[in-house]
């Protein structure tokens, strides 16, 4: 259960990355009350994706495939897709408000021109959300991706610590990225920690 919380937690961050960037003049969505919804919404969707592997654990049988395949499919694949969502949708917000900026400092004739290319700014958002989604994915299929053909073939312990601590370095450049990027965050604890009265 806990793989699925931490993938859960990284779709939240996403999904609250999206609401903040583009619905940042709804006030509601900077209270408590909505971090607590978000907080409960993580933990439910992680308690409730569970169930079926809690409901049919035979105690008596190995690793069954059926929860090697269940278990890469809600802690990578939903996770991803959702997330990639998630950025698509931060993408194209992004990309329509330079497209605005770009229509109201430059003329009609030269507009045509400049919506076909990508700026810079728009650029290194499509790069930096590609490398996170490539480190979140390329982190933990591994360790699934051995559960699952572990149940066929044995492999070293070594092979399966390396898996582990691959998974553990991604989850750990990924929520390190989460605040590193998140300026509304940093510039909170900032206030916090350096301008105690």
């Amino acid at each position: 259960m806990l793989e699925v919380q931490l993938s859960f937690t990284i779709v939240e961050a996403s999904f609250n990355r999206v609401c903040s960037i583009v619905y940042h003049t709804k006030p509601f969505l900077r209270t408590k009350k909505w971090a607590t919804i978000c907080i409960v919404r993580q933990w439910s969707n992680g308690i409730i994706l569970t169930i079926p592997i809690i409901l049919f654990n035979e105690s008596n049988c190995g690793e069954q495939l059926w929860k090697g395949i269940y278990k890469f499919v809600i802690v990578i694949i939903i996770p991803s897709m959702i997330c990639l969502m998630n950025n698509m949708m931060i993408f194209k917000y992004a990309r329509s408000s330079t497209n605005r900026i770009q229509t109201s400092l430059e003329g009609a004739k030269n507009n045509a021109h400049q919506r076909q290319h990508l700026s810079r700014r728009d650029l290194h958002l499509l790069r930096h959300m590609i490398v996170m989604f490539c480190i979140f994915v390329a982190g933990w299929s591994p360790i699934y991706l051995y559960a699952i053909i572990a149940v066929q073939f044995s492999f070293s312990s070594i092979i399966v610590s390396m898996f582990i601590i691959l998974s553990e370095l991604s989850s750990l450049a990924v929520i390190s990225n989460l605040f590193l990027y998140n300026h509304e965050l940093r510039r909170y604890y900032r206030e916090k920690i350096f301008h105690r009265h």
